[in-house]
């Protein structure tokens, strides 16, 4: 019969472990270093990808069918402008004037709208595009910006459930000076 082949060198026993070396240290290390560095520059690509609602919201809006105007400012302030149609024109014996006034007074008879006074607030910013606005009335809203629809968006009354579409101004038409009812 023949030998037995010699046995190979015996495993460490189970109580044993194997030292790390300083090279296993270090690349231990360095490459936790490098998934954080790589997901932290993952998050600042995607940052700059996503649509920047404040640029989209900053700027004069005209309700749709209403007389409102909102104003939002770079600083996180918004005001609430109410147009208010001027008062008919009367004569100097009370009476109402005849067709043709109403017709001379929109071709420049000096005629101007009339404001109350604005409604200050704030507005805030979410994730995702959603605005938050709460003004100084106690009136609360909410809307939500769309970088597919950017020149427009329904404003949500939190009270009622009320909607109100709001459209945007040109940029190069200043905002309406309130002008008092004291005639």
């Amino acid at each position: 019969m023949a030998k037995p082949p010699p046995p190979a060198k015996s495993p460490k026993p189970p109580g044993g472990r194997t030292r790390m070396r300083t090279l296993d240290i270090l690349i231990v290390v360095i490459g936790f270093l490098g998934i954080i560095g790589y997901n932290r520059l993952s998050i600042a690509r995607l940052q700059r990808s996503l649509p920047n609602a404040n640029n989209l919201i900053v700027g004069e809006w005209k309700s749709k069918y209403g007389n409102e105007h909102l104003i939002f400012r770079p600083d996180k302030t918004v005001s609430l402008i109410v147009v208010q149609a001027p008062a008919p024109a009367t004569t100097t014996d009370g009476q109402q004037p005849d067709a043709k006034a109403p017709e001379a007074a929109s071709n420049g008879g000096g005629e101007t709208p009339l404001m109350a006074p604005p409604v200050e607030g704030k507005y805030q910013l979410t994730e995702g595009g959603k605005i938050y606005i709460q003004l100084t009335n106690g009136k609360k809203y909410s809307t939500l910006i769309q970088p597919a629809n950017k020149n427009r968006f329904d404003l949500i009354d939190s009270f009622t459930e009320g909607v109100t579409t709001y459209e945007r101004q040109p940029t190069g038409a200043p905002p309406p000076e309130p002008k008092s009812s004291k005639g």
